[in-house]
């Protein structure tokens, strides 16, 4: 008897075996062993960023580890300390008495506190020179360096910057007015990156001589005049005319520096900020300040040398600029 629902094919073809192999082929070996590689590449891949994060880890830690306060004074005051190297600076707020002889100073320090200066400016684009000095001969200093008037930035880039001195070094960096003011005070504070509770602080009295030049040095060759005298007896040490680089000077670079300004960190600095007028650059007639340096600015690398101790007062005048 035979009905719709009866098949007239054989059972083997409706429901045929399948072979083995067939079974065994479903998952191929190369996905297998690729598998695997994945598996080895992602256990690589994650050692790789572990060990890449840690070491990241002990680098952020390394520059910005909390200090303890007493890691970073000496007798109570912070291990830097700030000033413009113009001469004309005085003790902040008047907490202290300047020194009647600068060379004679037993501190490591170069002044007894913090200072208030005086900047004159000639015009938009007038450059000052921040000098930072860290007395630690043993310990680099993370700084944050803040000035909180936007007509002034640090050297063209903003009102803050983050810097690193070495231990026992000294660094200088340009301030630049940016927009024209006649009168104003401002404070530069210099913090310490890992404690902001350790604060230096700078005033500075800026205001206009009344001109208002278009041709401000930095990084530009120059004729310059100039009569250096030691800063406690007044004595004169050295005049001339000589050309030099506003900052930092290439000739500087070579071995060994060939010009003797090279040996005074601050001289080719103390010429940013040399003003003249387009005109007077061709004939003679720029702008003159005073900049008083400091030994590690002078000749205080120079082990042995008779001024290794002596404050140097610069008398400058832009002359000529050459480019």
């Amino acid at each position: 008897m035979s009905g719709s629902w009866i098949s007239d094919r054989p059972a083997a073809e409706e429901h045929p075996v399948v072979p083995l192999g067939l079974n065994e082929m479903a998952v191929p070996r190369i996905s297998i062993l690729a598998s695997f590689g994945t598996i080895a590449m992602l256990l690589l891949s994650a050692i790789w960023l572990g060990f890449a994060a840690s070491s990241f880890l002990d680098q952020f830690e390394g520059a910005f580890a909390a200090v303890a306060e007493d890691d970073i004074q000496v007798d109570g005051r912070w291990t830097w300390e700030a000033t413009l190297l113009f001469d004309g600076c005085d003790a902040r707020n008047g907490d202290w008495s300047w020194p009647s002889n600068l060379a004679d100073q037993d501190d490591i320090f170069w002044f007894p506190g913090e200072l208030e200066c005086v900047w004159e400016h000639q015009g938009v684009g007038d450059y000052a020179h921040l000098a930072i000095h860290n007395v630690d001969d043993e310990r680099a200093l993370p700084l944050s360096i803040e000035v909180n008037h936007a007509a002034i930035s640090i050297d063209g880039d903003g009102q803050s910057a983050v810097t690193s001195i070495a231990a026992g070094d000294a660094i200088i960096i340009p301030l630049r007015l940016e927009t024209l003011v006649e009168d104003v005070e401002f404070t530069i504070e210099i913090v310490h990156v890992s404690l902001p509770s350790a604060k230096v602080s700078l005033d500075v009295d800026m205001f206009s001589d009344g001109s208002d030049r278009d041709r401000h040095a930095r990084g530009e060759r120059m004729n310059v005049a100039y009569e250096v005298r030691d800063a406690d007896t007044n004595e004169v040490l050295d005049d001339g005319t000589l050309p030099a680089t506003a900052g930092e000077d290439p000739m500087c670079n070579t071995e060994p520096p060939v010009p003797w300004i090279c040996y005074i960190e601050g001289f080719g600095w103390g010429l940013v900020g040399l003003d003249a007028d387009m005109q007077e650059s061709l004939t003679m007639q720029g702008t003159d300040h005073q900049i008083l340096l400091p030994p590690d600015l002078a000749y205080g690398n120079s082990e042995g040398h008779e001024l290794q101790d002596t404050w140097l007062l610069f008398d400058l005048k832009l002359e000529q600029l050459l480019i």
